[in-house]
């Protein structure tokens, strides 16, 4: 008896231990969502693009190697005397500090009688003359919003999801169980019926709960594992967690959302840009101011140039980014309204449909009340002779089914709310 007893309790610990909360299956659910994982991505992207303007002191540094001498016998190479020749140009510069690039060269050089020496050394501060660093600043930070409003969809995608799939899963469980029974319970009526009236309101009640549990049965079927094999549990962890996700609705109105706001910065950045829309037509450039010590003569020199180059002819480029400069603020701005009545609209019709909910709700208590009061006559009818077994069975199947539909308006209402908070989530 001992030994029984031990493999029970450990089968009843394998299985609490093989149950998976909450966390665990909305974790792995993230984890197989592709939209989750590349928005990811997206945001890691976005950040690393947006660090070049928000974090300008701190430069990508970049080492290089170039060579002085010209591709001959003696590039590097040995020649006829036996020995190394040309040069090596070691560089590092530090791009985008500040919006300039700054680079460091010290050349070896190597003579033909085989010595290495240091050549003259040059600092160089590179930068373009035509920048537009808010302009860009701007849209970087707007992709990084772009980025984190994909990542709180995808959350919320699959929070509702799994949050649907436990309240169908109880409710789909309730609805099978009680049909089950009402069904067991109608075919022991119907035999000892005789009363043809009876008779076919008992077999459409058949019918009805051979309906519902086919339509049950088929949507458990539909449910996945992680869900249906720990669902008692799993309702438990909703019914704890919802506070939390609704608490944002009894706050303010939403007036804003990560989307608009990064719409908001992109029409900004357009703007900029069509200010300067003349800008791909002219040439950009590029003022390089530089630092060089002669080791020869220890004399320290300087210098200022200018490097300048412009696409004449460049099938059409130049007039397709001075169109999209003189477009996009209309495009943006049209998106931007887009999204504000989207917010509008979305939070207006979630809770109209949850005002009709409650209704809904507030109507199926009056109709459990009258199912509740049919019962109680059709029982003490019953008592006292004067109703049959067929009309107190009925009554008693009104009454479940009536209970299990308020259940469903309780969930129906959970997940509005719980779409509701998506827009309030989603301020920054």
């Amino acid at each position: 008896m001992r030994r029984f007893y031990l493999v029970l309790v450990l089968a009843l610990s394998a299985g609490a231990a093989a149950a998976e909360s909450w966390d665990e299956i909305y974790k792995a659910r993230l984890n197989t969502s592709a939209a989750y994982l590349e928005s990811k991505l997206d945001l890691k992207s976005a950040e690393v693009a947006y660090n070049y303007y928000s974090k300008p002191y701190i430069p990508a540094v970049s080492i290089a190697t170039s060579t002085g001498a010209s591709y001959t016998d003696e590039f590097l190479g040995i020649g006829s005397d036996g020995f190394i020749t040309g040069s090596l140009i070691p560089s590092v510069t530090l791009e985008n500090l500040f919006g300039a690039d700054l680079s460091l060269k010290v050349p070896l050089e190597a003579s033909t009688s085989g010595e290495i020496s240091l050549g003259n050394p040059s600092l160089s501060l590179t930068r373009k003359l035509f920048v537009e660093t808010g302009a860009d600043r701007m849209e970087a930070e707007a992709n990084v919003m772009t980025a984190r409003a994909a990542i709180k969809s995808s959350e919320n995608t699959v929070r509702t999801a799994l949050a649907t799939d436990i309240l169908n899963a109880i409710y789909y469980q309730r609805l099978l169980e009680a049909n089950k029974e009402n069904l067991e319970v109608l075919e022991k009526v119907r035999k000892a019926t005789i009363d043809t009236t009876l008779l076919r309101e008992l077999d459409r009640r058949l019918f009805e709960a051979q309906k519902s549990i086919l339509t049950a049965s088929s949507a458990l079927d539909n449910l996945d594992d992680d869900v249906k094999k720990n669902a008692d549990a799993l309702y438990e962890d909703v019914l704890r967690l919802q506070a939390q996700w609704i608490a944002a609705i009894e706050e303010k109105e939403p007036k804003s959302t990560l989307t608009i706001q990064a719409l908001e910065l992109s029409l900004a950045a357009a703007e900029k840009r069509k200010a300067f829309s003349i800008l791909p037509y002219l040439p950009n450039p590029s003022i390089t101011a530089s630092v060089n010590y002669d080791t020869d003569k220890n004399k320290l020199g300087w210098g200022l140039s200018f490097k300048l180059s412009y696409d004449a002819l460049n099938k059409g480029q130049n007039s397709l980014d001075a169109l999209k400069r003189e477009a996009y603020p209309t495009i943006y701005q049209i998106k931007l309204d887009d999204a504000r009545d989207e917010l509008t609209d979305g939070v207006r019709i979630i809770k109209d449909t949850l005002k009709s909910l409650e209704l809904d709700r507030k109507i199926k208590e009056l109709d459990i009340a009258d199912a509740e009061e049919d019962m109680q006559i059709a029982e003490r009818l019953y008592n006292g002779g004067y109703a049959s077994e067929e009309d107190l069975v009925i009554a008693r199947i009104d009454l479940s089914i009536e209970r299990i539909d308020a259940q469903k308006i309780d969930y129906d209402i959970l997940i509005q709310k719980l779409n509701l908070a998506h827009y309030y989530d989603m301020e920054q």
